[in-house]
């Protein structure tokens, strides 16, 4: 009995001790103490890359040159005068705050100490610095210089190493710092191309195409107060401007902006279709004149290769700019050969494919007096039968006859198909004359002299309907319930 006690005394006794190790092991009683775990950036040691700042406060101010190259794309500055100007981009101004900021960014530039010591040439070679292209070099005004140079990639690409020249100090920047502080020269430059503090005194715009003249605009800056300047065309006519298309073409050019650099100093403009350009654009005003020139487009076709003034720097800029290519030359000027409001006549002689018409004006008064006569006839019979209107719709015709397409004079004119002659009340008389061109156009002549090109022919004789001038003089003398004697007699 006393054997059996024994044996179930150790089996209790087993039992409790395996439960209190499973309680104790639960509550992680019987885990072995934790040491502390290495802090990652213990024994890191940092410190600040342009380090003169930090030993001169009158630092930031003393500086008065910064050059900048990106991967061997150079960007030269000066301070002259509390303002900054670039020497190696001279065609763009320089946007002083855009400097500043990239100066704090320098200044606030920190790294990683990597390495300490002596700057051998092997170890030159080692981080990149010995043939890199990518370096920060700032001058003082009191003489020194610190040159800050971008070496290779670290191993997991996210950090360069970097290194002030005379030092024995390497260190690693993150990357998204270097590009803060590595600036593109558009993001320090003025990207407008046609700077002028007034573009409202712009007075004059030429463009050539292959080196030859292709269009020149002259405008007349009024100097009363709040009247728009006036514009003519002096290429390749002499007409006046059409002020809606050639302000549109100055605001497009005035808003022109600079996207990229392309190639600085370039030794072979050709290469991007800039020697010779293919189209010149000048803009004057009373102080200066800039000048772009185009060259063809990049190879995604979104922007055009261009050069300012005579510079060598290649910059780009967004093909929506350059709107002129496609713009008809004729858009830029006052098409229209007979321009003249009907109150200001008094007799218009009108011939017209074999028809000849004398019409009369009478607009000086109130408007329900007006009297208007062709060929001798009041076109008011009385209040039930006033056909005014449809005479005014013969002027609206021949308004309408008006240049399509430039063409030099031609050795032979051709035949006369219509004459317009008509006197104003002032005394002025003016005579516009048509010369079949091919049977569907017509040679355009003012007072003898040719105005460059031609018009449609159907402008003569088409119906009222779409305002031929022979269709309205016809559904005038409809209208009047008349028998007109010259359409029997030239048809």
């Amino acid at each position: 009995m006393n054997k059996y006690l024994t044996t179930i005394i150790a089996l209790v006794v087993i039992v409790v001790l395996l439960t209190g190790f499973f309680i104790a092991k639960k509550a992680g009683w019987l885990d072995p103490k934790a040491e502390p775990t290495a802090d990652p950036d213990a024994g890191v040691v940092t410190g600040q890359i342009f380090a003169f700042f930090s030993e001169d406060e009158n630092a930031f101010l003393k500086i008065n040159g910064i050059e900048s190259s990106n991967k061997g794309e150079l960007l030269v500055l000066a301070k002259e005068g509390g303002e900054w100007r670039s020497t190696s981009h001279e065609a763009l101004a320089v946007i002083s705050k855009n400097v500043n900021s990239c100066l704090n960014s320098m200044r606030s530039l920190n790294g990683r100490l990597t390495y300490e010591g002596e700057m051998t040439e092997s170890k030159r070679l080692e981080f990149g610095f010995e043939e890199s292209t990518t370096f920060i070099r700032l001058s003082l005004s009191d003489g020194t210089e610190h040159k800050v140079i971008f070496g290779k990639d670290n191993q997991s690409g996210s950090s360069s190493y970097v290194w002030e020249t005379g030092t024995e100090k390497v260190y690693l920047v993150d990357k998204y710092q270097l590009t803060s502080t590595l600036v593109d020269a558009v993001d320090l430059l003025d990207s407008k191309v046609f700077t002028f503090d007034d573009a409202g005194q712009i007075s004059r715009v030429n463009i050539t195409k292959d080196g030859s003249d292709y269009l020149k605009l002259q405008a007349i800056i009024s100097t009363e107060v709040d009247v728009p300047r006036s514009w003519k065309v002096t290429y390749p006519l002499e007409r006046a401007g059409d002020a809606t298309t050639i302000e549109s073409l100055v605001s497009s050019l005035t808003s022109m902006l600079v996207t990229g650099i392309e190639k600085m100093n370039c030794e072979d403009l050709s290469q991007y279709g800039l020697a010779p350009a293919k189209f010149k654009v000048s803009v004057t005003d009373p102080h200066k004149t800039v000048t772009l020139s185009v060259g063809e487009m990049n190879p995604d076709r979104t922007c055009y290769y261009v050069t300012i003034d005579n510079s060598t720097d290649v910059y780009l800029v967004k093909n929506t700019y350059i709107t002129f290519t496609d713009t008809s030359l004729l858009s830029f000027m006052d098409e229209y050969i007979f321009m003249v409001t009907y109150t200001k006549l008094e007799t218009v002689e009108l011939d017209v494919l074999g028809r000849s018409y004398k019409l009369t004006y009478d607009a000086r008064g109130e408007r329900d007096d007006e009297i208007f006569t062709i060929n001798g006839t009041n076109v008011y019979f009385d209040e039930e039968r006033d056909y005014r209107g449809e005479f005014k719709r013969i002027g609206t015709a021949m308004y309408g006859i008006r240049l399509t397409g430039l063409e030099d004079e031609p050795a032979e004119k051709g035949e006369l198909v219509c004459r317009i002659k008509y006197t104003e009340w002032d005394g002025t008389v003016n005579t516009v004359e048509c010369y079949d061109r091919d049977g569907s156009s017509m040679y355009l002549y003012l007072n003898g002299s040719y105005q460059g090109g031609y018009g449609n022919r159907y402008l003569l004789t088409s119906n009222n309907e779409n305002y031929g001038i022979i269709g309205t003089v016809d559904n005038l003398y409809a209208m009047m319930g008349i028998e007109d004697p010259q359409a029997s007699q030239a048809g």
